[in-house]
């Protein structure tokens, strides 16, 4: 009886320790971070500067694979749909809180199906034309739309690109167009071809182009001037009043991923934005570190749900 008991004990523990093992052996093998975004776009750009420093503090590399198309939605129903082990996670922006009202036949829940890791950053949005644009200050721009109906440029249907865009011709009263793109480098190289008079386009694929004179920036998106274009004024001070509206991006797993796994990932993730050398790339890319945790980034998720929705519901987008 005592050796059946102890013999039972043994493996009880042995269970045990397997099991303990096996949460602090993660990762083990490379995980899989899904962007649903093209590449040169702001949530790709800040998770190519995070994905490194992420991964040494793992002990694991962090394979990044953009899957583009369906307006984020093809991206996202691939980590939606994963074995929720850690191993697939998805980087997406605020599009993540509205494509359930402006993408149809989702096959999936945006609210149900994901686990929120956390926020990673925020980023202004850019207003650029091509550099021959005859409109030299935002009120002058305006003027011009209005009166010859200017088609625009947005990163694809949800973004805060789009809902940028839509919020300013509402606002300005311009009526041209909308060409929506897969992804915020393919929505500034369209203003660059010329196919488009302008787009509300992510800093880091706005901030390059500008400098280098290939755009010109009439105006951010956000409540305050970018560091990296002083010159440039807001929305809001040339030409509406209380216009902001910010990207920002977060992180996520598919729902029922163990919390110790993303606890461990929302923990190298603040670290990675506290190093310097992260703060500055990100900087120089126009972006902003602004870490929330697991339980704050949960919050904060469904009232930018309610906000972004009214937004979308606001200016009259209708699914497509």
């Amino acid at each position: 009886m005592t050796r059946t008991l102890l013999r039972c004990a043994a493996a009880i523990l042995g269970f045990w320790a397997m099991g303990a093992q096996a949460q602090t052996a993660y990762p083990d093998r490379p995980i899989r971070l899904v962007i649903p975004y093209a590449p040169g776009g702001g949530t790709d750009a800040t998770i190519r500067v995070l994905a490194g420093p992420m991964g040494e503090m793992l002990g694991q590399s962090i394979v990044i694979e953009n899957r583009t198309g369906g307006a984020g939605t093809i991206g996202a129903a691939i980590v939606a749909q994963a074995r929720p082990d850690g191993y697939t996670l998805l980087a997406d922006p605020s599009a993540h809180v509205v494509n359930h009202v402006l993408v149809r036949n989702i096959s999936f829940n945006y609210e149900r199906d994901f686990a929120p890791i956390a926020r990673l950053s925020v980023m202004p949005l850019v207003l650029i034309v091509a550099p021959t644009e005859p409109a030299q200050d935002l009120q002058a721009f305006i003027a011009r739309a209005r009166a010859e109906r200017l088609a625009w440029a947005s990163a694809g249907i949800g973004t805060a690109s789009h809902l940028s865009g839509f919020l300013f011709v509402q606002r300005a009263g311009i009526e041209g167009p909308h060409a929506p793109y897969r992804g915020g480098s393919q929505g500034a190289q369209a203003v660059v071809a010329g196919d488009t008079a302008f787009n509300f386009a992510t800093a880091p694929s706005a901030v390059g182009l500008v400098q280098g004179g290939r755009l010109r920036a009439l105006a951010v998106s956000s409540a305050q001037r970018m560091p990296t274009l002083p010159n440039v004024p807001t929305v809001a001070e040339a030409a509406l009043p209380g216009f902001e509206l910010v990207e920002w991006i977060g992180l996520w797993s598919p729902n029922g991923t163990p919390d110790a796994i993303l606890d461990r990932l929302a923990s190298v993730s603040r670290q990675a934005l506290e190093r310097p050398d992260v703060r500055e790339r990100l900087a120089a890319l126009g972006m902003q570190p602004a870490y929330l945790p697991r339980s704050d980034f949960a919050r904060f998720v469904p009232a930018q749900r309610t906000l972004m929705t009214r937004i979308a519901t606001d200016a009259g987008i209708q699914p497509e």
